[in-house]
């Protein structure tokens, strides 16, 4: 299912990026829309770029990079008029390979993840059309393995130097 998602990412040197993305992805399917999940996430991420960086600037967040992330956030996954709501933070690393499309004007970027979950979760249930909480059941979940598959499109924006000098109020 193609989720639509925030981020930026800064290129730092030859190598290296820092970036962070913003995840609010909202899911309904079947009749009266009694599945439904809900996802709100953040990470932030540092990234190092592999090869001869002798691109022009523009170019230089495409090939191979591997990176290390740090996220949370929130999620509420329910089927059938019961579910699951709670809070998680996740941190691993990835490795991602982008490639340019359209004379680089687009990235095409590929990405895969291993590292760590942790969350607690509350189950709740639907009946007559009331949210029960079960508050006395608190599930506390440790997930090691993949925790990250995405194929992203990218649209680079560049910013030359003279131009961050102006948007940060420095005039010459």
């Amino acid at each position: 299912i193609p989720l639509l998602n925030a981020g930026v990412e800064v290129p730092i040197g030859k190598h290296w990026s820092v970036g962070a993305d913003y995840y609010y992805p909202w899911i309904w399917r079947g009749k009266n829309y009694q599945n439904c999940n809900q996802l709100l996430a953040f990470d932030v991420e540092g990234r190092y770029w592999f090869g001869d960086k002798k691109y022009p600037e523009q170019a230089r967040l495409l090939g191979h990079s591997v990176g290390a992330y740090l996220g949370a956030g929130y999620f509420d996954f329910e089927r059938n008029w019961a579910g699951h709501q709670g809070e998680f933070i996740s941190t691993g690393v990835d490795y991602l390979y982008a490639l340019p499309l359209f004379g680089g004007m687009i990235h095409l970027e590929f990405e895969l993840g291993l590292g760590y979950i942790y969350s607690r979760a509350v189950p709740y249930r639907f009946i007559n059309q009331e949210c029960y909480l079960d508050k006395n059941i608190t599930r506390h979940i440790h997930w090691v393995g993949p925790t990250r598959a995405q194929v992203s499109v990218a649209v680079p924006i560049h910013i030359t130097k003279e131009q961050w000098g102006t948007f940060c109020g420095k005039v010459d």
